[in-house]
């Protein structure tokens, strides 16, 4: 996993986001609240994790906020 980043949600909930690989070369956006455990998970559309670590740095609150909303449940 790469380094996370924290932000809050629209209504002032505080989230970490982060990378990992995931199986066949896949790389997720992982949130999960500070409390809590209702971690989430959103596939990112890269080639490799380079280019999911550099659009993840690029990346705003607002757009992270965007993304874990359209995240779904993550089940490991």
């Amino acid at each position: 996993m790469s380094d996370m980043r924290s932000f809050n949600d629209a209504q002032g909930t505080a989230w970490q986001a982060a990378l990992m690989e995931a199986s066949y070369g896949a790389v997720l956006l992982l949130f999960s609240p500070l409390v809590g455990s209702d971690i989430r998970s959103q596939s990112m559309y890269v080639e490799n994790m380079a280019e999911a670590e550099e659009q993840f740095t690029r990346m705003t609150d607002d757009e992270l906020r965007v993304l874990l909303s359209e995240a779904q449940p993550w089940s490991p």
